[in-house]
């Protein structure tokens, strides 16, 4: 392709950017919320469930915004790491198979294959 032939693509933000709830981690978001909601309706009508209930929502929230701002992916890379082992050897297990040597040059077995 020539120098003048190439063409330019647009990639838009929106394409690369996580998916955001007002600045928090979408389903982190949602779970804080209901369980806001949870406090304040199966609690009761009172005011101290709604004072806790605007507690939660209010720095609970602020809480998740702070935590996408360090990174917007944050619950997704502690999922994955809890799955990690704490402690990975610098050397393979004693069952381990070990690889197949190749000779440097083929064989002419090889060679015809």
């Amino acid at each position: 392709m020539a120098e003048s032939e190439r063409r330019v693509s647009a990639i838009h933000q929106s394409l690369t950017q996580p998916i955001l709830l007002a600045g928090a981690e979408r389903p982190l978001a949602i779970a804080n919320w209901i369980t806001a909601a949870a406090l304040i309706l199966g609690g009761g009508l009172h005011w101290y469930t709604i004072a806790m209930g605007a507690f939660l929502l209010t720095v609970g929230h602020w809480a998740l915004v702070q935590a996408a701002k360090f990174d917007p992916q944050l619950s997704r890379v502690y999922v994955r790491h809890v799955h990690y082992q704490d402690y990975y050897p610098a050397r393979s297990a004693l069952t381990a198979s070990s690889p197949r040597i190749r000779p440097s040059v083929p064989t002419p077995k090889e060679i015809r294959a």
